[in-house]
């Protein structure tokens, strides 16, 4: 049986819930990527921009699970700004020889899906085996459900589970 491991990122709370319900429903492995300095409130939202504006790196907490651990990876971010979350882009760029297999999922306001989706093949030099694209008014909406679906089977489908 392949071992799974699902790792997100989420400063609004959108893709913690999502990551949550897709680990629970499969029963995968899950951690967390945490920030060194905190992003809430508008400090740390003009942080976040900032940090996109300029493709920075910004340090982040050491995670404990080790991703070579597992057959696949699935890697949960938000965008800002047109762009893969910054501290993604940090833990992937970190730990890019340490992913066999990778599917990405993200969530966003309404663009820049794809450029995240790209961002993260570029910074694994994998190319995601799934990936799903969520809007926050499918969120807010409860709507995304089929769109989740059909990501977990194509997991399941690529894992042989």
């Amino acid at each position: 049986m392949s071992k799974v491991l699902l790792i997100y990122y989420s400063r609004t709370g959108y893709t913690a819930s999502i990551a949550k319900q897709m680990a629970h429903l499969d029963n995968w492995e899950i951690d967390e990527i945490r920030d060194l300095h905190p992003r809430s409130g508008p400090l740390g939202f003009l942080r976040s921009m900032l940090d996109a504006m300029f493709r920075r790196f910004p340090a982040i907490r050491k995670v404990a699970t080790d991703p070579s651990k597992y057959d696949l990876v699935i890697i949960g971010a938000s965008v800002w700004m047109k762009r893969l979350c910054s501290p993604v882009q940090t833990y992937l760029r970190d730990h890019r020889h340490q992913f066999r297999k990778i599917a990405f999922f993200c969530t966003h306001g309404g663009q820049g899906a794809d450029v995240a989706i790209k961002q993260c093949g570029e910074l694994t030099g994998k190319t995601p085996v799934a990936t799903l694209q969520i809007t926050d008014a499918e969120i807010e909406q409860a709507s995304y459900w089929p769109k989740l679906d059909e990501f977990t089977q194509q997991i399941r489908r690529e894992t042989g589970t």
